[in-house]
């Protein structure tokens, strides 16, 4: 027996407020100490540090950024910042920026958005300002709890969009070379830009060993994937036009599994 679990565009997490749309930001002002070690990777302290979002219900991400405050290391190209969100989305904010010779930073402030006119600098001094998510190389380990290096999206805050804000951000801190450390004095920041997001019913049924899915063709712009279990981290689209029934967007799948769950994005 085929097993299908539907699930919508949107997912609604109830907090102790609810709240639409609109732009919301979680701090966490607690000091990051950016330690130093003979033997790097060396992670920061807390590793990760965390915000917790919650009470945005109903939304769906279009726009994360993120800052730090009191940023201040003796050699800056030795730190990467991880930003990851609930659902295992991912962004490096910086990774060997400020100087490949020592340029210390003192006191800066960063923000962090894919809008920005600049990325930040390579090989000059690091200055506060708003700039894009920034980095000279993805190879750089994390250590655990974060995401493994194949995991890593690159450095984009676009991997966010789309996706349900509510639970524990982490911001993992990492010293990637011995002989400098630093700080983050006053801790960081995401700010969350999200959009009402109204369910689509996913309807399913079955004929002979094919799976009949269907959606409201008003309902523009979704993409049909599937998965073999609702634990799985990698849902595939599936790659088949639908075409209009009664109304309705359709796609006729083959049942190929013992499971199958099936859910639409945007």
């Amino acid at each position: 027996m085929i097993r299908h679990t539907l699930v919508a565009a949107a997912v609604f997490v109830t907090g102790l407020s609810s709240t639409l749309a609109g732009t919301f930001t979680f701090s966490n002002t607690n000091a990051i100490v950016i330690n130093d070690s003979e033997t790097p990777p060396t992670t920061a302290s807390p590793y990760p540090s965390t915000s917790l979002v919650s009470g945005i219900t109903g939304s769906s991400v279009t726009k994360v950024t993120a800052q730090i405050f009191g940023f201040a290391h003796t050699f800056p190209s030795d730190v990467s910042i991880l930003l990851v969100g609930p659902r295992g989305q991912n962004s490096i904010l910086m990774a060997q920026v400020g100087g490949s010779t020592k340029m210390p930073a003192t006191n800066v402030d960063l923000t962090f958005d894919d809008d920005a006119v600049a990325n930040l600098p390579l090989e000059n001094q690091l200055v506060s300002g708003t700039f894009k998510p920034t980095t000279n190389t993805f190879s750089f380990p994390y250590p655990s709890p974060a995401p493994s290096t194949d995991q890593i999206m690159g450095a984009s805050l676009g991997s966010f969009k789309n996706t349900d804000p509510n639970g524990t951000w982490n911001l993992f801190v990492v010293d990637q070379y011995p002989g400098d450390s630093g700080v983050i004095t006053g801790g960081w920041s995401l700010t969350i830009t999200t959009t009402t997001t109204t369910p689509v019913l996913l309807s399913i049924s079955q004929t002979g060993t094919n799976a009949i899915l269907s959606w409201t063709n008003t309902a523009t712009g979704y993409t049909l994937q599937a998965a073999p279990s609702l634990s799985s981290a990698t849902w595939t689209n599936v790659n088949l036009a639908p075409v209009v029934v009664s109304g309705n967007y359709t796609v006729t799948n083959a049942m190929t599994n013992s499971s199958t769950f099936y859910r639409l994005t945007k």
